[in-house]
């Protein structure tokens, strides 16, 4: 998949914050499979961060670019995290309305 890799990667030559070239060693593919890649680009004029995920699909490709302040490891951390759940974003809702200093605790830990 690596020469696809470097083909896709080439339709991101910009930086979408200052819009300078990316320069390929500000390039790094940090997790793939045979469908997709997810790859971490470093502006080297402005130092902004971007995550691409860019995914196989049978009637083409579908990419996906954010802008971040995490790094790589970080990312491939979260990367593999489980996905927040309904249940989850509840059960934090109840904590907080039946604790009115719940948020100050939190600040303090």
């Amino acid at each position: 998949m690596q020469d696809k890799e470097q083909l896709n990667l080439k339709l991101i030559q910009k930086c979408p914050v200052c819009s300078s070239d990316y320069i390929d060693n500000h390039m790094e593919i940090i997790e793939e499979n045979d469908r997709s890649f997810l790859a971490y680009l470093s502006c080297g004029f402005c130092s902004s961060n971007i995550i691409v995920r860019v995914v196989t699909m049978p009637h083409g490709l579908i990419g996906n670019a954010i802008l971040t302040d995490l790094g790589p490891i970080e990312v491939l951390e979260y990367s593999h995290t489980e996905n927040i759940k309904g249940d989850n974003v509840l059960e934090a809702h109840t904590m907080i309305s039946r604790d009115s200093n719940f948020i100050e605790k939190l600040k303090k830990s």
